[in-house]
């Protein structure tokens, strides 16, 4: 199976997609990356490509010098969608599809940057990704930037400071704001490239909130791997049930 994977912003793609990668490679599929940064085209169709994971970056959706990128990106995701083709998005990824429905995204108002307590709204318990999780997960998130859902969205993560963490629409497409799938190697990159050093982040309080991830990452990074697997293997589930219903012989 061959999944498309956009990557929007600065990131590296196959050593920053941390445990989604691992599991979709586990499941026999290949992720095929378009790279804004280098200047890659959007596929105009949903041609040869069983589903979407968009990944997360530091772009804005409402960023003017990126419009036009981003209003293709929007049209791409309806089309896998309109096409019930699996779509996953993740902290950008996840506002880009809340853009692509009509949603506002607008900035957050705080650095959301750490391991975060998130709960499971009463309708995920119901949800094919998330069904019988438990109800309160701490995953790590770092993002500026927030949204409201899309009409029709099903609510499945709810944040304290930051209320929309993550939802449904339909019965193929995801996103959610957290970063559940990185390792401190991957946060230790991020991290380097849009904070240290940068002057609109005061630089103590950056290697502060450091110093906590990585006492943080011993005490939840095994509980989020687990629920990053159980996630990702339930999408690759859609993934595999689709391509199947669409080959079968009437």
């Amino acid at each position: 199976m061959r999944i498309l994977a956009i990557m929007a912003g600065g990131m590296d793609g196959p050593v920053e997609s941390g445990c989604i990668g691992e599991v979709v490679a586990e499941r026999g599929a290949t992720l095929h990356w378009r790279y804004r940064r280098l200047g890659q085209p959007l596929p105009e169709t949903t041609t040869g490509f069983a589903a979407l994971i968009v990944f997360g970056g530091e772009p804005s959706v409402y960023d003017p010098a990126l419009r036009d990128y981003f209003e293709a990106l929007a049209a791409l995701i309806r089309r896998f969608h309109g096409e019930g083709k699996p779509v996953l998005g993740s902290c950008l990824g996840c506002q880009a599809i809340a853009f692509a429905f009509g949603a506002r995204v607008y900035p957050a108002e705080v650095l959301e940057y750490g391991f975060t307590p998130l709960t499971l709204s009463a309708q995920a318990q119901a949800d094919p990704l998330l069904h019988g999780i438990a109800p309160v997960q701490t995953l790590f998130e770092m993002h500026a930037d927030t949204f409201d859902l899309p009409d029709g969205a099903v609510p499945l993560l709810e944040g304290e400071t930051v209320r929309n963490q993550g939802f449904r629409l339909a019965d193929s497409t995801w996103g959610f704001q957290c970063h559940f799938e990185v390792t401190p190697t991957i946060v230790d990159t991020w991290t380097t490239r849009e904070l240290i050093g940068n002057p609109a982040h005061d630089q103590p309080q950056v290697h502060q909130r450091l110093r906590q991830v990585h006492e943080d990452f011993g005490r939840y990074q095994e509980a989020q791997t687990r629920f990053a697997r159980a996630l990702v293997g339930r999408w690759m589930d859609r993934v595999e049930a689709h391509g199947a219903s669409i080959h079968q012989t009437p």
